[in-house]
């Protein structure tokens, strides 16, 4: 008497579930990789806070480089999905995206004009407004990619992720 296995698109389900198992693996490790990112951005972020009021030259830095961080992770998750990568340069890169991404880079116009200003110029300190500004913008940007990492994940994974 022979037995009879349900076939999926004419594979055998061993094979289709290796194929899944394989699959959700890739997708954890890539959220891993995400999420790894995204707080080391929010590190330097809180450094960047935390060194404002004492010196607001290195916290400008500091709180750019976590804002240029968590782009990343938006442009990097782009990327595996695309055919042709998005350009090097971040902000533009954001801008190719759309959206809620391009009204982003739209804002950090002036926050990268100030940053060239302050890599010319070694004693000059950045305007107390554009800092409040990136202080408060990377931070709203950063939790929106928090929010990004997890929309598409099945629930028990975002469930998980969240924790």
């Amino acid at each position: 008497m022979g037995t009879t296995t349900a076939r999926s698109g004419g594979r055998h389900p061993e094979t289709v579930l290796r194929s899944d198992v394989r699959s959700l693996r890739l997708l954890l490790a890539r959220l891993d990789q995400d999420q790894a990112d995204l707080e080391r951005a929010r590190q330097l972020l809180q450094q960047g806070r935390e060194l404002a009021p004492v010196a607001p030259r290195e916290a400008f830095e500091l709180v750019h480089r976590a804002a240029l961080r968590g782009a990343g992770v938006l442009v990097a998750r782009a990327n595996r999905e695309r055919r042709r990568a998005l350009p090097l340069n971040v902000w533009i890169a954001l801008e190719r995206l759309g959206g809620e991404e391009a009204r982003r880079a739209e804002t950090l116009g002036p926050l990268v004009a100030e940053r060239t200003r302050l890599d010319r110029d070694a004693s000059a300190l950045p305007e107390p407004e554009l800092l409040a500004q990136h202080l408060e913008g990377t931070a709203a940007h950063l939790d929106r990619v928090a929010e990004k990492l997890l929309e598409g994940l099945p629930v028990p994974l975002a469930e998980l992720s969240e924790g």
